[in-house]
């Protein structure tokens, strides 16, 4: 016959003395008070440990700060976890190393996190890795830096975010929402958290405006050459120009072109995109098919850049290169200001070639909008490549039939 327990009362725990040796006094149920031989107090629960059947304690606090009724409270809740195979034990010892976890994993060391490997991933150049870290500490660090990245939630993200939507800078506003969004699932990904709060808080904000870039029509392309030609500036700013409307390049691609990624026997310059940069450590490969125009054109170029690496060397230091607004400048100067941008010369391109009837994904690929493997999958190399020496020759024609004498 089991032993009845009669629980514990206040006066026996009070009244309970330090001995010789160490003891217990048993409330049932697997609870009981240990006391020390220096008069220390503590409550803790026995119980067996679910598919071990293991006996083992766990502490439940020292008494008086833990009084009887909070230490019954602790074993019901034991006995219930316990009564759902959940060990005691080891549930609080997660909860701890979760806790621990949670306290380390700030959102600032998470995106530290974040933008290093982000920094050894493709299309993510110098100056965008800059731009971005720079966005990240002065629009998500003010309200999340040490805060741990678990317990942000959508509602203060909203709020934290809200003042860019104020101040009217929704483009500036996109980003943050952006890299907040990348910075989440990277710690979802790695287990800091279970899922991403901020998913959908882009619904909360005004989208902004799609800037489209200013250009003109094709047929107002003559008049565009004939004022550059007449236009106050630098021949070599002249030769930028036309170098980036013969091989429908980016400004930032044309200002940055180099001499030894320009292979004159094949007639292939390529360059390395990452996000608008050219750069030759990162970013995907892109060959540019050259006209005769633009070889041309570049044997002119070469009596200027002299031996600098650098199709157009800067005048102030010929180990670099042109600043990459240096064609906007100019076209602002020659009377376009609001009318046509640098960029936009791609743009007079595309209408000019797609109304001309030539494959729409080929012009994607010349304007490096789309991956080259996608329709080689329709051409073999050589046809591929000769389609596209034909269709940028025609464009060199164009060119050259809008104007007379453009050397």
């Amino acid at each position: 016959m089991a032993r009845i327990v009669k629980p514990l009362t206040f006066v026996e725990i009070e009244n309970a003395k330090p001995k010789e040796k160490d003891y217990k006094l048993i409330d049932g149920y697997g609870l009981f008070l240990f006391i020390s031989r220096s008069g220390n107090k503590v409550w803790r629960f026995r119980y067996k440990r679910p598919y071990t059947n293991k006996e083992t304690d766990i502490t439940i606090g020292r008494y008086p700060q833990i009084s009887l009724a909070d230490a019954r409270a602790s074993r019901e809740h034991y006995r219930k976890q316990l009564a759902q195979n959940i060990d005691p034990k080891t549930y609080l010892e997660e909860q701890t190393n979760q806790k621990q976890k949670e306290l380390f994993n700030t959102f600032e060391k998470v995106a530290e996190q974040w933008f290093e490997y982000r920094k050894q991933r493709a299309n993510f150049s110098e100056k965008t890795a800059k731009d971005t870290w720079s966005l990240i500490k002065r629009n998500l660090f003010p309200a999340f830096a040490k805060l741990p990245i678990s317990s942000i939630t959508a509602y203060m993200a909203i709020e934290a975010l809200k003042p860019l939507q104020q101040k009217g800078t929704l483009e500036t506003l996109k980003r943050s929402v952006q890299k907040l969004n990348e910075i989440m699932v990277f710690a979802q990904h790695r287990g800091l958290i279970s899922q991403n709060p901020t998913q959908y808080i882009s619904r909360e904000f005004d989208s902004p405006q799609v800037q489209h870039m200013k250009t003109i029509k094709p047929d107002d392309l003559g008049e565009f050459i004939q004022k550059l030609y007449k236009a106050s500036i630098k021949l070599q700013t002249r030769y930028l120009i036309l170098w980036q409307l013969y091989t429908l390049t980016r400004p930032a691609e044309s200002a940055t072109a180099k001499w030894n990624d320009i292979d004159m026997e094949s007639k292939i310059w390529t360059i390395y995109i990452s996000k608008g940069i050219t750069t030759n450590e990162l970013g995907r490969e892109h060959k540019i098919t050259l006209s005769e125009q633009a070889l041309k054109l570049l044997d002119e170029i070469k009596k200027m850049s002299g031996n600098s690496e650098y199709l157009f060397p800067s005048i102030k230091d010929p180990s670099t290169h042109v600043n990459t607004q240096t064609a906007n400048a100019a076209i602002k100067r020659m009377g376009y200001h609001g009318k046509l941008v640098a960029h936009g010369l791609r743009s007079i391109a595309s209408t000019a070639l797609n109304e001309q009837g030539f494959n729409s994904d080929l012009i994607e690929v010349a304007l490096s909008h789309i991956n080259k493997d996608r329709i080689r999958m329709a051409y073999n190399r050589a046809d591929y490549l000769e389609k596209r020496f034909e269709m940028l020759n025609w464009w060199g024609n164009f060119i050259e039939s809008k104007s007379s004498n453009i050397y």
